[in-house]
């Protein structure tokens, strides 16, 4: 059984969410943060679109290890210099994109495989846009609903603050993987991360939450 990290009512361990505050439906032991001590917990991720900062945009993997979070990334952000140039190629720029797009493709697939395969600790080492993030270096960390007019990212966002003021947004493409951060990091982070969404059942989407004038 799990207890909702706001009300506390209890839920079957299939429920994610508390439909009546709409707040992260948490194990007992998560919350006491004996979950992620075990090889199991270890490995479990959610995935994100880093926007900011900018020299290392893109999309990631960001992994759970015990008291760190590992973002390791699947695809870059920045464009292409040929498909920069392709509208200047003629006919053959049509092209261009096409094949980009494939080989994206194909190398996000390959590193998707290695992902669920290997050491993420291992993987940190290939790239420079690789990091770790030790969870005592977060000053402030928010769950936020999507910007208003977002194209990506609709889903909603994560905020971090970190280390001397350095900060990193982070965008998730779909309710399933916020849901999945959302459990992973309230019990890690307690009342470093503020919780400004709620779930809308019949929306079925994150919103901004509501102030609760009552309390």
């Amino acid at each position: 059984m799990k207890n909702c990290s706001d009300c506390g009512r209890e839920y079957a361990d299939d429920v994610g969410i508390c439909p009546i505050d709409g707040q992260p439906v948490i194990s007992p032991l998560v919350s006491q943060g004996k979950a992620a001590a075990s090889p199991q917990a270890a490995r479990l991720a959610f995935d994100v679109r880093l926007v900011s900062p900018i020299l290392s945009a893109g999309k990631y993997r960001v992994f759970v290890e015990r008291s760190d979070l590992l973002f390791i990334q699947m695809e870059g952000g920045s464009k292409s210099v040929l498909a920069a140039v392709a509208p200047l190629l003629g006919p053959l720029g049509n092209i261009i994109p096409l094949v980009l797009w494939l080989f994206a493709i194909r190398k996000t697939k390959a590193k998707r495989q290695r992902l669920e395969a290997e050491d993420p600790e291992e993987l940190l080492r290939e790239s420079t846009s690789n990091f770790k993030l030790n969870l005592a270096e977060i000053r402030d960390a928010a769950m936020e609903a999507p910007a208003r007019f977002a194209t990506v990212g609709k889903s909603g966002r994560l905020n971090l603050v970190v280390r001397h003021g350095e900060r990193i947004r982070c965008e998730f493409e779909n309710a399933a993987e916020m849901n999945k951060a959302i459990q992973l990091l309230v019990p890690l982070l307690n009342s470093t991360l503020r919780m400004d969404v709620a779930w809308n059942g019949e929306k079925q989407r994150f919103e901004k939450r509501k102030k609760d004038l009552t309390r």
